[in-house]
């Protein structure tokens, strides 16, 4: 029987909880004024570590990576990888991954390993194995 704490599809709960997405202006400042940033061929990473358990995140892909259909089918692929990938990053990180206009043309698998370089590029991967 379905209720409102079931999830719409069998298995885990695939969302990602609103306390982990970044949206207020202040914090993006804060992480772009006090924090580290790495760029790559498809991404750019904007990050700050903080003494607390929770990884934060949010994605910025701006209207030159395509229409909006490429712009949301970006914003999906990099959510998935995190949303895989966030227990290799370290606690207490905050991340706001911007999309540059090649990353529509890349495919999830090109877009999972720039997040795994630039993560471990920043000293946010807990594992030391990134191909």
């Amino acid at each position: 029987m379905w209720s409102a704490t079931t999830p719409a599809t069998p298995g885990r709960d695939r969302r990602l909880p609103r306390a982990r997405i970044l949206r207020r202006r202040p914090e993006f400042l804060a992480i772009r004024h006090e924090g580290g940033i790495q760029s790559g061929t498809l991404l750019k990473l904007n990050w700050r570590k903080l003494p607390r358990k929770t990884r934060r995140m949010a994605i910025i892909v701006p209207k030159a990576c395509g229409n909006a259909a490429v712009r949301n089918k970006i914003k999906r692929w990099v959510r998935e990888c995190w949303r895989d990938m966030q227990e290799d990053f370290s606690s207490g990180s905050d991340s706001v991954w911007i999309a540059r206009p090649s990353a529509g043309r890349a495919g999830y698998d090109k877009i999972r390993q720039e997040i795994a370089r630039l993560a471990q590029r920043a000293g946010l991967w807990n594992t030391p194995e990134v191909s």
